[in-house]
């Protein structure tokens, strides 16, 4: 049973409970009153003011609380997590409501037990997204404090979103930077940079012994002769270069459902690019996606929030390559990467002729052994 109040939304609902109680109510008081039993009609009319008491106090406490989303940094699908909700009190009364939060990984259920009036209480709850995306929908309130009988609900703008980025796999770092350096290739000056990346020798910092799988040119054989052992030299690690990432979320105008999946496939190698590069080189990253700002990164938060177009990224059959003047002239000092959903992409080609430089292009179908999709980590 259930009834929609003009004022503010307010849904009214009897709970089954309440159900139950105004049956056995209104039976009793057939048979008392069919009978003329006066005590038992006063107990049923005490009964019957109990509901209506319930109504009236769950009401207030609906109408006099406010809630909003706590502020919380994207977060990558499938990564458990906290998000929660700030329940404040308008009223001049406590109150106990209950915040239902309905998001794709679940609806979620804060208790807000006795607010006191003018007061906040902030709510959390720990969960993971399946899927990327951008999730502001709104908010439910409802109270059906004290009795039970009686439960009113409204909704309320959340006043904030979640943020999803698309579900990361794995990739070998150093095999990345391989790729990377064996990609660049082509131009001469991409490769001189990228050559302190790959080989790692910028100065010795000392020897040490051997140990299975050590380059046997590294050997240091003065040494080696001197201790009746093998000892190899040891390097002080380059400083890798910026990483330009560039993302193509291409699709068909009419995809299928493989293409679409190719699509997630391709954002979700985006992301493993960035994360690694990011946390293993502790290099700056620049993050560009067709009609969005470009964006940069010295940090994992900053990270986080380059990648935010890829929360919501649809896709499209055309994309405009960006101008030289976009990537504020960190092409010629970083690593520069295309990631796109479709093999032999000429949106990389178009991007090299509007800004003067090659980029490596990389698919999700091509074969890379440095790289696990996240389909294949489970």
């Amino acid at each position: 049973m259930k009834r929609t109040d003009g004022a503010g939304g307010l849904a009214l609902q009897f709970t089954p409970s309440g159900i139950t109680w105004l049956a056995v109510s209104l039976g009793v008081g057939a048979v008392a009153w069919f009978k003329s039993i006066n005590l038992v009609l006063i107990v049923v009319y005490v009964m019957l003011a109990l509901v209506v008491l319930n109504g009236a106090l769950a009401r207030r406490n609906v109408v006099g609380v406010r809630a909003r989303r706590l502020a919380a940094p994207p977060l990558f699908a499938g990564e458990r997590s906290e998000h929660g909700v700030r329940i404040t009190n308008e009223g001049r009364a406590p109150v106990t409501v209950t915040v239902e939060d309905r998001t794709p990984a679940g609806s979620v259920t804060f208790l807000g037990y006795r607010v006191p009036p003018g007061g906040a209480l902030d709510c959390k709850a720990s969960g993971e997204f399946p899927t990327r995306g951008r999730f502001a929908g709104p908010l439910t309130l409802v109270s059906s404090f004290p009795f039970g009988f009686v439960s009113y609900q409204r909704q309320t703008d959340s006043g904030g979103e979640i943020v999803v980025l698309p579900r990361p796999g794995q990739a070998d770092p150093d095999g990345l930077r391989r790729w990377v350096a064996r990609q660049a290739g082509g131009e001469g000056r991409a490769r001189k940079l990228l050559r302190r990346v790959t080989t790692d020798r910028a100065e010795v910092r000392g020897v040490r012994t051997y140990r299975a799988g050590d380059p046997i040119r590294d050997i240091h054989w003065l040494t080696t002769a001197r201790r009746g052992e093998p000892m190899v030299r040891e390097y002080d690690t380059a400083p890798s270069p910026e990483l330009v990432l560039v993302v193509e979320p291409w699709l068909p105008a009419e995809p299928t459902p493989q293409d679409c999946e190719r699509l997630e496939a391709a954002l979700s190698l985006a992301v493993t690019v960035a994360a690694t590069w990011r946390r293993a080189f502790d290099s700056p990253i620049m993050v560009a996606v067709p009609g969005h700002a470009v964006a940069s990164a010295s940090a994992e938060e900053d990270l986080r929030e380059a990648l935010t177009p890829l929360a919501d990224a649809p896709g499209g059959p055309a994309h405009e390559p960006l101008p030289a003047a976009a990537f504020a002239g960190r092409l010629a000092r970083g690593a520069r990467v295309v990631v796109s959903s479709r093999p032999n992409s000429p949106f990389s080609a178009a991007l090299a002729r509007e800004t003067g430089k090659p980029f490596a292009t990389v698919c999700p179908q091509d074969r890379l052994p440095w790289y696990q999709p996240p389909a294949a980590q489970s």
